[in-house]
């Protein structure tokens, strides 16, 4: 049953190829749901037509090596434009905060893996297709939920914080009471804040896993501290 279902999906027919589309779309709206859920600008939507767009373009590629023949026709020419493609288009969901956080990072990149399920589908590739959608989606919702897991408890700690510039001197005690190795910082003044804040970016070595909610806590609740959180 499945090895003739399979052998149908590699097929060239017009129900074979819809089939094809289909199985791109759906797959790509599951693989999106996990960046809508998180309200990411790239949701089900854009995964959806990424991965159908790639399966078409495979489908295409397909079609003109059968049509013109393979000698007159280079078939990896359209596959090639579509990774490429979707490298622009990951690079649109990357953005750099002002607090130095970079975000859309993992979103590029399942753009990217999306686009290359699409050319397997569109490429009549069932089973092989089926079993990177699975690694995919375990990579975006389970592998994500070990990842936080791991950042929460992690040795190194990034902080923005707006402080009175009078008051830098208890962070700097605070880090040495504790042990802490203060790896970067960066001060700058930001024309937003008022009276005589400034921004302190910090990086730090805590020396051994910590949860990192009980050093904001510590942080928050130091004097001139009047914003905080992790970066």
């Amino acid at each position: 049953m499945i090895s003739n279902f399979t052998e149908y999906f590699a097929g060239f027919t017009t129900g074979a190829i819809a089939l094809r589309l289909l199985f791109a779309a759906v797959l790509g709206c599951i693989i999106g749901l996990e960046r809508a859920t998180k309200h990411h600008p790239a949701g089900m939507r854009t995964f959806a037509l990424v991965c159908l767009g790639a399966a078409a373009s495979a489908i295409v590629n397909i079609y003109l090596g059968t049509a013109f023949g393979a000698g007159r026709t280079d078939l990896s020419r359209i596959p090639a434009g579509v990774v490429s493609g979707i490298g622009f288009l990951g690079v649109g969901t990357i953005i750099i905060t002002g607090k130095n956080q970079v975000r859309g990072l993992t979103t590029a990149a399942g753009l990217w893996t999306t686009a290359t399920l699409g050319i397997m589908l569109g490429s009549g590739m069932f089973e092989i297709s089926l079993i990177l959608f699975v690694l995919i989606f375990s990579t975006m919702f389970g592998i994500a939920r070990i990842s936080r897991v791991q950042e929460k408890y992690n040795r190194y700690i990034g902080l923005y914080m707006e402080i009175d510039k009078t008051m830098t001197r208890s962070v700097y005690d605070y880090i040495n009471v504790c042990g802490y190795e203060l790896s970067s910082i960066e001060k700058k003044r930001d024309k937003t804040l008022k009276g005589s804040d400034i921004v302190l970016i910090l990086m730090m070595d805590l020396k051994k896993r910590r949860n990192h909610a009980e050093i904001l806590s510590e942080v928050s609740q130091l004097e001139g501290v009047h914003y905080l959180e992790e970066v």
